[in-house]
């Protein structure tokens, strides 16, 4: 509920664009997200709720997301509405596979635990840099000499060299590799009394 109550303030009263603002922004935007892995991750839906639940997401990404993405593209040509574009693409349709990823392995039996891992993996992955690295590599443009990624800037201090930055992705892999290796579901088990074990 928490999560579901914080997504809404953060579409409805937080700015929508590509800078950031303050810095208490991107903790704010993370600590909702985290609340929406969490009541994924810990809600009992393996055995209480049915899979067609997950055909909400599917209604959302085809009825409102993916059209309102293709749309920038088809009618925004001179991206007048840039910052719009931004949150649909990385603050709902990323996160949002993300979140869905996660509630398909939880509602298909995947434990707490590493229902929260397949969370957290799949926002370092954007976080890390790869995305901002892989853009110039996929499109037609040439590699610049620094990359000015918002969320780097904000622990760098600034735009970074193309060669820096690929340094700072591969620098998520043993964070991505440690928490992967926690026992989660221990924790979870004794925080909740369950007594369930793995990993």
């Amino acid at each position: 509920m928490a999560g579901a109550a914080g997504a809404l303030a953060v579409l409805l009263f937080m700015p929508h664009g590509r800078e950031i603002e303050a810095a208490w922004e991107l903790p704010v935007k993370l600590l909702v997200f985290a609340c929406l892995a969490c009541g994924i991750a810990l809600f009992p839906w393996p055995s209480k709720v049915p899979h067609w639940v997950l055909y909400v997401p599917f209604l959302f990404f085809a009825g409102y997301l993916f059209p309102r993405i293709s749309g920038f593209y088809f009618l925004d040509g001179e991206r007048a509405d840039a910052d719009s574009f931004y949150t649909h693409l990385y603050l709902l349709l990323y996160p949002g596979l993300v979140l869905t990823t996660a509630a398909a392995y939880r509602l298909g039996g995947g434990t707490p635990g590493r229902c929260l891992k397949v969370v957290f993996t799949g926002i370092a992955v954007i976080f890390s840099g790869f995305l901002d690295l892989m853009w110039f590599v996929v499109n037609p443009v040439d590699i610049p000499p620094e990359i000015d990624a918002p969320h780097i800037n904000l622990i760098t201090g600034g735009p970074i060299s193309f060669g820096a930055t690929i340094v700072f992705a591969l620098a998520h892999v043993p964070f991505v590799v440690a928490f992967n290796l926690l026992p989660l579901d221990r924790w979870i088990g004794r925080l909740l009394g369950t007594g369930r074990s793995g990993a």
